[in-house]
């Protein structure tokens, strides 16, 4: 996306700040980005706080750790009585029935 002013409006950058989240930005048009963001405080906040989503919402949707065999087995002795569920194997799936 090229912009004709060098001196392009707010919406045009906070929307080019979200394009570059996800691709690279042509040469021209970052330069023109980066400049309006030197200028601007108001995109400048925005950028950060996009970034600051970004890296949050990655960490949502990373996979939670699973606990080794040996630790579940641990917990499991230890909270034995206890009613509940039976223990999930790893990865989430229900134990298989020998």
């Amino acid at each position: 996306m090229s912009i004709a002013s060098p001196l392009f409006n707010c919406r045009q950058a906070t929307l080019l700040v979200e394009r570059r989240a996800d691709a690279p930005l042509p040469l021209p048009t970052r330069l023109q980005l980066w400049a309006h963001l030197r200028l601007c405080p108001h995109c400048r906040r925005y950028e950060a706080q996009s970034r600051f989503i970004a890296r949050y919402a990655l960490r949502a949707v990373a996979p939670a750790a699973v606990l080794p065999a040996a630790a579940r087995e641990r917990l499991r002795l230890l909270l034995g009585g206890l009613a509940g569920p039976p223990p999930l194997a790893a990865g989430g799936a229900p134990p298989q029935a020998d």
